[in-house]
């Protein structure tokens, strides 16, 4: 007499049951939702936008934006995405100002597209995490100015400075905005620069992979991941993201480069009201076109530059335009 052995083999049913909920298991592991709007969520990701040359009418906008964000108590997190070579100091230090009051309230992680530097890294140094992809473009932490001029002593029965100063104070004037810049980012990323104040001075650029490595930013990754990132962060449950643009309607200037100094233009056509020179400026001067001369230009001629990364020089095609 013979005695059945239990079966331990599962029939075609149980095992597709198995596989169905061994799927749905590591589904949900492994694809979190990044937009997870099943329902209508209470809580909000915003992604403040940055885009192009840094200038009051941007700073204005990135305030507002922020100033609204905090005010609002369905924001649990706030996105920057980046894309500026930097610009004016006094509308950078205003950004970071209002970046660093947004990230005592909560969660801020910066997603720099092709490039945030100089002004545009000043802006978001106090974001809790900085996400670059690869190719993206940070740092260039330092002054761009022309050097002081000579000037004569001026004769007068009060207020000589009244003409602009002289040569030394010049010079004194660019080393502490200069300085300004470098101690507000140390006192912000000191302990992640793997490199000394000595070497952040350089205004030197990386790309994505080596800001990795020298902690000119924190993280690989997407503005999705970023986004997804900053709601992790604050425990959000299911969320809707509210993108902000920025920058005045009219659209912001372009920054051209002259062999002596950058100008903002407010016009494809310009006339002497529209070319404004920027003595002094925080930004990346290798994302700035080159020109010879500032009379009238379209996209086309700023992407036969080579685009915001470009060395190249474009050279105005009609006479009898504005000089810089």
């Amino acid at each position: 007499m013979s005695l059945d052995k239990p079966s331990t083999a599962l029939t075609s049913r149980q095992q597709l049951a198995v596989v169905v909920l061994a799927a749905a298991v590591v589904g949900a592991v492994l694809a979190p939702s990044v937009y997870a709007a099943t329902n209508d969520p209470e809580d909000t990701v915003a992604v403040v936008e940055i885009e192009g040359p840094i200038n009051t009418a941007l700073a204005d906008d990135v305030e507002s934006e922020l100033s609204d964000v905090r005010a609002n108590d369905s924001v649990g997190a706030v996105v920057l995405k980046l894309d500026t070579p930097g610009g004016a100091p006094v509308a950078s230090e205003r950004m970071y100002k209002a970046v660093q009051r947004t990230s005592e309230e909560m969660t801020v992680i910066a997603s720099v597209q092709s490039i945030s530097a100089s002004g545009g890294y000043y802006a978001m140094a106090p974001a809790d995490e900085i996400y670059v992809l690869p190719t993206s473009t940070v740092g260039s932490i330092g002054l761009n100015a022309p050097a002081p001029q000579t000037r004569a002593p001026t004769m007068g029965p009060s207020g000589p400075d009244k003409t602009g100063g002289n040569e030394i104070q010049g010079w004194a004037r660019q080393q502490t905005l200069a300085d300004t810049f470098i101690d507000a980012m140390m006192a912000e990323r000191g302990e992640e620069f793997q490199i000394p104040r000595e070497e952040v001075a350089k205004a030197d650029v990386y790309l994505g992979t080596k800001a990795i490595e020298n902690g000119y930013a924190d993280e690989i990754g997407s503005l999705p991941e970023a986004i997804h990132a900053a709601a992790t962060a604050e425990n959000l449950g299911e969320y809707q993201v509210d993108t902000r643009e920025t920058g005045p309607d009219t659209g912001l200037p372009f920054l051209l480069r002259t062999d002596t100094q950058v100008v903002a233009v407010h016009a494809n056509d310009p006339g002497y009201g529209e070319v404004k020179p920027m003595g002094l400026t925080y930004v990346h001067l290798d994302a700035v076109p080159h020109v010879e001369t500032v009379e009238r230009f379209s996209e086309d001629d700023l992407a036969a530059d080579g685009g915001a990364g470009g060395t190249g020089n474009a050279t105005a095609r009609l006479a009898g335009g504005v000089g810089a």
